[in-house]
Formats: C-alpha cells, sequence, structure tokens
C-alpha cells in the first residue's frame, strides 16, 4: 500500500488534533469525553467506509492480460510470445491454435483488504479503551482527574442524585482528602437538591449519599450549621397545621393536627433526631383549651369543644423544638419524654405556625346539591353492598349488620343518609360519606348495626335506600356540592344467620 507524503501529513495532523482535543475534554470534561469517544468509536468507522466506496467509486482501474502455454498454463515470457516458437516449460508450439492464451489479472488488492480490517477493528478497540477508562477511573472516567472544587462545584449539582460522584467522595473522605471546608460544601448542595425538591421536607431515603453522610458526620467533618440545615432539609423548615374543618356557629368540637419531621432522618445519616412538643394552642391570639389524641413521631392531634362565633378566624400553634444525638435516645420513647426530660440537645428552639378557620353561621348553606348528568354516580348510587345480614341479638331482638363500600371509580363528594327497608319497614342505619379528587380522598366508615323487633323468617331481600345529606360531608372544606338524587337498590339478598333462619343461612 502506497501513499504520498502529503496524505502521510494530512492524516498526521488529523489524528494529532482529534487526539488533543480528546485529551482535553478527558482532563476537563469526562462526561462529554466519553459521550464524544463513544461516538467516534461507533459512527467514525461507517462514515470512512461510506467515504472509502465513494472514493473508490470514482477512480478507473485496469485489468492486464498474462500469457500462458495453451498446454501447460505456464506463464511465457514476452519474447516467447513474440517469436512464436516453443514453450520453454513443456516444449509445446506456440504457433498451434490455442497454444497462447491470454488470462485477466486477478491480484488481490492488499492495502483495501487491511483497510476493511482497520474498520472492523477500531471499534473494538475504542470500546475496549472505554472500559479500561471505567475500570482504571471508577464508575465515569476522569471523576478521579479532578480536583475537589471541581468535583463538587461542577459535578456534584448535575448528578446528586446519582451515586457515581458520591462513591468518589467516599474514597476521597477515606482517604483523608477532603477537609471539613469539602464536606460542608458537599452537603451544601445536597441540601439545596433536598429543599428544592421537597420544600415541606424528606419523604423518601438518601440511597446513593447516607454512607457518605454517616462516614462525614462519624468523622466529626460536618460543622454545626450546615448539620442543622441538613435536618432542617429532612425535617421542612417549620411544621404545619392539617386543613381545619368547616364548623358552624355555636357549640362545637373539631380536631387540631400537626405534622412536622420525616421518619427518613434516622436512615439517612444525620445523626440528629428531632424532638418536638405543642406548648399551646391558641384562637385569635387567646389561649384556648385542647385535649391531646395523639402523639407520634411526626403527628400530633388535639381536641377543642367549645363555643364558636361566626367569622374569619386564626388557630396558633407555639411547639418547643430540640435536636438531639440519637445514641442519647437508645432504648427511650422518645414520644412519652416530656420536653423537662429530654436529653441535652444540639440546638434548641420555638416554632410558631398558624392556620385559618372560618366559622359560618347557623343557617347558611355550605354544600349544595346537584343532578348534573357528568357528577351522577351510576344506577348504584356509588355504593357496593358488601354484606346485609339478620343476625341475634340481646332480650330476643334481632340485628341488622350492613356493610358497604365506596365504589373504585367515584369522583367527587358523596354523601347520604342510609337505611334499609326490610318486610315494608324502613330502617335508618346511619350515613355514608366520601370525597375523592386528584388521588386524594377521604371516606366514613361503612358498617352499621341496628336493633330492631323480631324480622319475617321469610323474608329473604331487603333495599337499601340512599338519600342525599350535605351536612355530613360539610366540615370537609374542599367540597361544594353533592350528588343530589336518591338512590334504591332493590332486591339486595339478605342473609339470614339467626336462629329463625331455616338452616341456609345465606339468602337465595
Amino acid at each position: 500500500m502506497q501513499f504520498s507524503l502529503r496524505t502521510f501529513l494530512v492524516v498526521t495532523c488529523a489524528v494529532g488534533v482529534g487526539v488533543g482535543v480528546l485529551g482535553h475534554l478527558f482532563m476537563r470534561n469526562p462526561n462529554l469525553f466519553a459521550q464524544v469517544a463513544s461516538l467516534v468509536v461507533s459512527v467514525g468507522p461507517f462514515l470512512l467506509a461510506i467515504g472509502t466506496i465513494l472514493w473508490l467509486g470514482s477512480r478507473r482501474t485496469w485489468s492486464g492480460l498474462t500469457p500462458v502455454c495453451g498446454a501447460c498454463k505456464g506463464s511465457l515470457p514476452v519474447v516467447a510470445v513474440d517469436r512464436a516458437g516453443d514453450c520453454p516449460k513443456c516444449g509445446a508450439s506456440l504457433r498451434e491454435p490455442k497454444g497462447i492464451l491470454f488470462l485477466a489479472g486477478r491480484g488481490r488488492r492488499w492495502g483495501l483488504f487491511v483497510w476493511g480490517l482497520a474498520l472492523v477493528a477500531m471499534p473494538l478497540v475504542g470500546i475496549g479503551l472505554l472500559l479500561a477508562a471505567y475500570a482504571m477511573l471508577g464508575s465515569q472516567p476522569g471523576l478521579r482527574m479532578l480536583s475537589n472544587q471541581q468535583l463538587i462545584k461542577e459535578q456534584l449539582p448535575n448528578q446528586v442524585d446519582q451515586p457515581w460522584v458520591w462513591r468518589e467522595l467516599e474514597q476521597r473522605l477515606k482517604t483523608g482528602s477532603l477537609s471539613q471546608a469539602d464536606v460542608d460544601e458537599t452537603i451544601k448542595e445536597l441540601v439545596k437538591f433536598m429543599t428544592t425538591s421537597r420544600p415541606q421536607g424528606w419523604d423518601r431515603p438518601l440511597t446513593w449519599q447516607r454512607t457518605f453522610l454517616e462516614s462525614a458526620v462519624g468523622a466529626g467533618k460536618v460543622s454545626d450549621p450546615v448539620l442543622f440545615s441538613l435536618c432542617d432539609a429532612y425535617h421542612g423548615m417549620k411544621p404545619r397545621v392539617e386543613q381545619l374543618p368547616r364548623l358552624r356557629e355555636g357549640t362545637a368540637r373539631f380536631d387540631i393536627e400537626v405534622r412536622y419531621g420525616s421518619v427518613w432522618a434516622s436512615h439517612g445519616g444525620p445523626g440528629l433526631q428531632l424532638l418536638w412538643q405543642v406548648d399551646r394552642v391558641l384562637m385569635d391570639g387567646q389561649p384556648i383549651s385542647i385535649r391531646q389524641t395523639s402523639k407520634n413521631g411526626q403527628g400530633w392531634s388535639g381536641r377543642y369543644e367549645g363555643d364558636l362565633k361566626a367569622g374569619e378566624h386564626e388557630i396558633t400553634v407555639e411547639l418547643d423544638c430540640a435536636y438531639v444525638d440519637e445514641a442519647t435516645l437508645k432504648g427511650l420513647n422518645a414520644d412519652e419524654l416530656s420536653k423537662s426530660r429530654w436529653p441535652k440537645a444540639r440546638k434548641r428552639w420555638q416554632q410558631t405556625v398558624s392556620a385559618p378557620l372560618k366559622v359560618y353561621p347557623a343557617k347558611e348553606r355550605l354544600v349544595g346539591l346537584t343532578t348534573d348528568a357528568r357528577r351522577d354516580p351510576g344506577p348504584g348510587g356509588g355504593i357496593v353492598i358488601e354484606r346485609l345480614a339478620v343476625l341475634d341479638g340481646d332480650g330476643g331482638k334481632k340485628r341488622i349488620v350492613l356493610r358497604a363500600g365506596f365504589s373504585p371509580a367515584v369522583s367527587g363528594a358523596l354523601s347520604y343518609d342510609v337505611a334499609v327497608s326490610i318486610g315494608g319497614r324502613v330502617i335508618p342505619m346511619g350515613s355514608m360519606w366520601t370525597w375523592r379528587k386528584e388521588g386524594n380522598s377521604r371516606s366514613s366508615g361503612g358498617h352499621f348495626e341496628k336493633r330492631v323487633e323480631g324480622v319475617d323468617p321469610a323474608v329473604r331481600t331487603a333495599d337499601v335506600i340512599l338519600t342525599p345529606n350535605p351536612s355530613h360531608i360539610e366540615k370537609c372544606p374542599d367540597v361544594s356540592e353533592i350528588w343530589g338524587g336518591e338512590t334504591v337498590l332493590r332486591g339486595e339478598v339478605l342473609e339470614r344467620l339467626d336462629s329463625e333462619g331455616d338452616g341456609d343461612s345465606r339468602g337465595k
């Protein structure tokens, strides 16, 4: 294979420029280097092959003719052909018909063959080099070549929720090449990601970051302000009061629920636990009496009972909060500790959170009825009857048991008075309501029992009557109207599980 000096110089310059550009990318931007290298080794050979085919197609090629002896097929020198004598190899006369034959040359083009092999080998060699780079330099080429600041400031913000940079940071932390300032900067980038993604608090594990955080906190390389900001990112900057119910003036009873904290903080490496306690609840700036009904790690609820005046009110909850080392709480139930018995805190502070409460006049209509066909829950009224039975009760009475639920297909709001008609007698059972919107839902229970006088043993079916009643759902502040059509589910099977049954416990 021959080539000119000019071709050699052009190829040498092109290869040099390519190697220089890739080397610069490898040192400054490993991700872009990997993308460019992958593109070159995969697309480059195809482009070169196409270019070679076009180049060969634009050139003319000539095949020479070789004289041979017609008898022995041996090559003949030009002199023997000119003189047309005898074959110098076999002595046959070359003057006879077909004494001399001319064969077209079929010589192999070794240069093109080698070029084809090079095209085939190029992607294999390139992939091998990339794999070697991955093996030597970690999961992403070039991360070990970056300085701490480049790794933290340039790479981490774009890959904060991926493992590669965190593994490199773990390795540098183990070798002692990260200072406390580097660790603080790293955690600040993580906090920025957490508070931007979920400002109300973190609600999932930190899979890739956990080992780094545990190691950094254990080594004492995290300053207190940065550690506290990480805890705040987990728990949320402030507690929140769940949406308060809609109420009417007069004597009322309602629950106040406060949410604060994240269960994932104890699995994420900060090493601190949030403790908090509700100190006071105020209405319009005045303390009110609240009976605590529950308290767990992330929630508190209390019940208020008293008189309310119509108008706009504000509920304010004051909390005492602290971050304490998890080790000081080992073996203790933090929910059972009053704040006077809390271990020594790394940080202690007070929080205040407020929520509006609207109280309506006694006669004001809060929830309307609609018969818009788009809100129609269907022929069953959106209710599914799971069981309807008669059982024996005390004192010779019977128990009517109804178990019902709402269909999964229901959307919007429904609120019913529920009654059962057995043998012509209508028996009120209670109420059911539900509200569903955009993945959120709230519903009442669906289990009812009623004691009645004897039920005719021959009765095997009953009707379930659903009468719309907005008063049961008006506490839900997001509900403005419910379906207003009455529904009667006729001929529901009535199971006879009482002693007056005929031995067949289920209706037919």
